[in-house]
């Protein structure tokens, strides 16, 4: 039985470069990209899509995370008062979610099989765009 492997052994740009073969229009949206975070900028709106990969968690996610180059600072704060409404509509389980880490949808998954990638990008950006559309109605009606 060979030992877990640990994050710094996962090949990220080799996952990444699944999710840009599969959705090329990301590569254009993209603020920023780290060896575990894809950022997807909403910069109208000053906030930012984050799409993770945690290997050792054997799990995958999307959160609203932070990006100061594209405004997107105080993410709990600012959307503090559609908190309720957009766990709501997304399904959300609060309790996952923090200040540093708000709104989270996380899928459990082994991240080192690399027969996942394509379900887990496509699931990454899938989700990522119900964000973006729950994002923009409600703020558009509170406008």
């Amino acid at each position: 039985m060979s030992e877990p492997l640990t994050g710094s052994e996962f090949p990220n740009k080799r996952f990444w470069a699944v999710l840009e073969e599969r959705h090329p229009e990301e590569r254009e949206r993209r603020a920023m990209l780290t060896p575990f975070f894809w950022h997807r900028a909403l910069a109208d709106l000053d906030l930012v899509i984050t799409m993770y990969v945690s290997p050792t968690e054997n799990r995958c996610g999307v959160f609203l995370g932070r990006n100061a180059r594209v405004g997107a600072v105080g993410v709990a704060e600012r959307l503090g008062p559609f908190a309720e409404r957009l766990s709501r509509e997304l399904g959300l389980d609060p309790l996952i979610s923090t200040d540093e880490f708000p709104f989270v949808s996380r899928w459990h998954v082994n991240c080192f099989a690399e027969d996942n990638w394509p379900a887990m990008v496509d699931w990454l950006v899938t989700e990522a765009s119900r964000y973006e559309r729950a994002l923009r109605a409600i703020i558009q009606e509170s406008a």
